[in-house]
């Protein structure tokens, strides 16, 4: 008779542990920051993805305000939020790092009986990360206590009961041996609004003989107020009546607390879940339905949410057919246990396609059957359009579309590796337009970039499924064909190049005509990889313009194209540095938004005794040739450290310094130890010093750069990638090496204005350095109307001679001192 009992306490039990078990999982699997705070705005406890706001050493009691730039704003949110108020808004907060990071942050208070407990503070940002709540559980965990239960038997014809210890303590009550209370004595305890029902009950089971469960409230002698659970069942003699009671009295007032503060924190729960942008559901495997579903998943697929409570199939017939087959074998290593996390595509019933991020974890029963799903989907149509443009533009030539010098690298190696097993021939065509410089300089670029696109066009139609044709330089063109038979199929297809760029376009009112150079080189006789064959390719394209152009030139490994200038400039390098003909120049990188002087870029400039001063453009390439680089980029950081020292010295506050880096200088077995000795020599802090990085220069040493920057960040010296976006560009190195910096190229700033593919390409590449936590500075920026342009979407820092060309060393003080500029133009 008492197994009813028993089952109401296993079941409420085990209800809250499976609520709880099932919150707990659906927050650790969450992608945002969480923080729980008390109502001063003080630290309680925060997720796995808020670490990056928090020092792990933090012991002392911390201020989430602390994290915040603009703490006025945020006191008055908080403040709503602690009325019992959902917040949401955009801010800043700043990461234990020191950088700054935008984030869309929700203030969700915690109630209890209508008593502000606690406040969630969810941070979401653009790149996808996961909710945390093990805190939570243990509070949970802590609510629940284990209930006393007592027992009884009342003679009902003596008028006598008889308790057990645990009752007296129920009772709150002494234990007595000479206590024995009557019926009505009994009574007395029960609270007067209960006293009437208890007492029908028990006279009924007395009269009918019948067993009863009844809750009700008893007061103890102290007038503290408590919540049982009793239930009984008669002893009945030979003449069928009632002789006696027995039962137990079960104090469920903690578990009734738990049960209304679960309920509590279920609608907590409920209103965090809706407070996200993601969709967080359950389903029951066994029974193949959806137990729970929040706002998320029925703003995402469109469908109101009781649709996929009543079939889980819905799902599946909203994925697109052509992701379907991958869907399914997710589904298959889900089912085997596997936590999954996928990207694929639905189609919403208006035909809409959308990308979703789906998360999903599997509970599992003791034998390892998976019982329960619980998953997370966020909408990432956004994030991976702008990570298709961003993978586009690290393939593609921005202009034309074409291939860009990296992706014709990258396929003319795999051509190789073909052609290897058929011992054929590959040729590679390097194209340099005639006279392009000047078509740009008398008529425009916006009339030389419609010329580059009609002869792009124009070439790809000629070597469409022959060949791969790339745009690997301004007016320059590469393709290569593999498969060549005979070297007389070269001069053919060389002839059908001339034809096709000699002939007239027609631009508006012009028509335009021009004649192209180009360098032929043949696998594998002129090369066994595809970095070398370019290379030659290139050589002997300049060979063909030195000799009157409008012609082809095949290579020769006794071709030099540098002239004689370049020759004596090489010489001169040598005795450069010994001869004190190098000098820095300096220029500002400012704050768009205060015009505060941020920090400083270092330039090289070279004082020739018989050329005058000669441009970097000029000795950087012969440098990098000769291997003198490696020795001009020391002097370089060395006099960097040297200046820093020497202001410092002057009282002046100094501000941080970059400083260009050869590929051929980082590859160096002691580099390290070179800058670090540097640092110490001349008592400069490390993150004084910024190393700018061009990508081209660790596409084929990703890994040891990776380990050179990994030892000196972790020194405090930051590192910055130069020239990002110009066409040779890609999102892994981004997410294998930890820049701080992201420097988009002066190619795209100088037409931004009337440009609208630069337009988009900047708008991307600032969304990109903001959703990686990396500081962007806008390179080359001249006029208002491209300060505007960077100001009015958020560029934080720009170079340009707008505020200043690089200047010396005498300026730069009187910056310093300054410690503003404002736009000279």
């Amino acid at each position: 008779m008492h197994d009813s009992f028993f089952n109401h306490i296993a079941s409420t039990t085990q209800d809250a542990m499976s609520v709880h078990t099932f919150n707990t999982a659906l927050i650790e699997a969450s992608s945002h920051a969480i923080f729980l705070l008390d109502e001063k705005g003080d630290l309680l406890f925060y997720n796995k993805q808020a670490s990056a706001f928090v020092c792990t050493e933090v012991q002392d009691q911390f201020s989430f305000f602390q994290l915040v730039e603009y703490g006025l704003d945020h006191q008055k949110y908080f403040t709503e939020a602690l009325k019992g108020e959902v917040v949401r808004f955009t801010t800043i907060l700043k990461t234990k790092f020191g950088k700054s990071t935008r984030v869309m942050l929700s203030y969700v208070p915690i109630l209890i009986e209508g008593q502000l407990q606690a406040v969630y503070a969810i941070c979401k940002k653009k790149s996808e990360e996961q909710l945390n709540v093990m805190t939570l559980q243990t509070q949970l965990n802590m609510e629940q206590k284990l209930a006393n239960i007592g027992s009884w038997y009342y003679d009902v014809l003596e008028n006598e009961s008889y308790w057990s210890r645990q009752m007296y303590v129920i009772f709150g009550m002494e234990e007595t041996s000479d206590f024995i209370p009557s019926y009505d004595e009994v009574l007395t305890f029960v609270h007067p609004g209960d006293r009437q029902r208890v007492n029908q009950t028990i006279k009924r089971a007395i009269e009918k003989g019948d067993s009863y469960s009844i809750k009700y409230r008893l007061v103890q002698p102290s007038g503290h107020s408590r919540i049982v659970f009793e239930q009984a069942d008669p002893v009945i003699d030979e003449k069928n009546q009632v002789v006696q009671l027995l039962g137990v009295v079960f104090d469920v007032t903690e578990i009734h607390q738990i049960k209304k503060q679960l309920k509590q924190v279920e609608r907590q729960f409920s209103m965090v879940y809706n407070s996200l942008d993601v969709g967080i559901w359950s389903a029951d495997v066994r029974t193949n339905k959806v137990t729970f579903c929040s706002d998320g998943v029925a703003n995402i697929y469109e469908e109101a949410a009781m649709k996929f409570i009543q079939s889980r199939s819905l799902w599946k017939e909203c994925v697109h057919p052509d992701d379907l087959e991958k869907v399914e074998a997710e589904q298959v290593k889900l089912m085997g246990g596997e936590p999954i996390c996928h990207y694929y595509r639905i189609v919403t019933k208006k035909g809409i396609t959308k990308w979703l991020k789906d998360q999903v974890i599997p509970v599992l029963d003791d034998s390892g059957k998976v019982i329960r799903l619980d998953g997370i989907v966020e909408d990432v149509t956004e994030q991976k359009r702008y990570t298709d443009e961003i993978e586009y533009l690290a393939n593609y030539d921005y202009l034309t579309n074409l291939p860009n010098r990296r992706k014709f690298e990258r396929d003319l190696t795999n051509a190789i590796a073909r052609v290897k097993k058929n011992h054929s021939f590959i040729a590679v065509f390097y194209l340099g337009l005639d006279r392009f410089k000047y078509l740009n300089d008398t008529l425009g670029h916006d009339i030389g970039d419609l010329m580059l696109q009609k002869l792009a066009h124009r070439l790809e139609k000629t070597v469409q499924g022959k060949g791969s044709l790339s745009r690997v330089g301004g007016d320059e063109f590469a393709i290569f064909f593999e498969s060549l038979d005979r070297l007389e199929e070269c001069t053919q297809i060389a002839k059908s190049l001339f034809e096709q760029v000699e002939r007239e376009v027609e631009i508006d009112e012009f028509h335009l005509h021009t004649t192209t150079s180009m360098g032929i080189t043949i696998y594998p006789h002129d090369g066994k990889d595809a970095k070398t064959l370019l290379k030659n390719a290139s050589l002997a394209l300049y060979r063909a313009k030195e000799l009157g152009k409008n012609d082809w030139q095949l290579y020769s490994p006794h071709m030099d194209s540098r002239t004689y200038k370049s020759f004596h400039l090489e010489k001169g390098l040598r005795n450069a540095i010994e001869q004190n003909e190098f000098f820095l120049h300096y220029q500002p990188k400012i704050n768009t938004q205060t015009r505060e002087l941020d920090s400083f870029e270092a330039l090289i400039r070279w004082d020739h005794p018989e050329w005058g001063f000669v441009s970097p453009g000029e000795f950087i390439p012969l440098a990098e040739e000769s291997n003198l680089i490696v020795k001009i980029g020391d002097w370089v950081l060395e006099r960097v450290c040297q200046q820093l020292q020497e202001w410092k010295q002057l009282g002046l506050t100094v501000v941080p310094m970059s400083v260009n880096l050869s590929s051929k200088r980082l590859l160096k077995p002691n580099f390290v130890e070179f800058v670090m000795e540097l640092l110490e020599r001349y008592d400069i802090d490390s993150s004084l010093i910024e190393l700018e990085i061009t990508e081209n220069s660790i596409i084929h040493h990703e890994e040891q750069v990776k380990k050179m920057m990994t030892v000196l960040k972790k020194q405090g010296v930051t590192f910055a990638l130069d020239d990002f976006g110009t066409g040779f560009s890609s999102l892994s190195h981004l997410q294998k090496l930890d820049f701080d910096v992201l420097k988009i190229d002066k190619t795209f700033i100088q037409s931004v204005v009337e440009n609208e593919k630069h337009q988009t390409i900047t708008k991307s590449l600032l969304y990109l350095a903001r959703g990686l936590n990396m500081k962007v500075i806008a390179e080359g920026v001249e006029t208002r109307a491209q300060l505007s342009f960077l100001e009015e979407n958020d560029c934080p820092f720009i170079q340009g001679y707008i505020f200043s060309k690089p200047v010396c060393i005498e300026q730069a003080i009187i910056y310093l001192k300054a410690k503003y500029l404002e736009p000279v133009v």
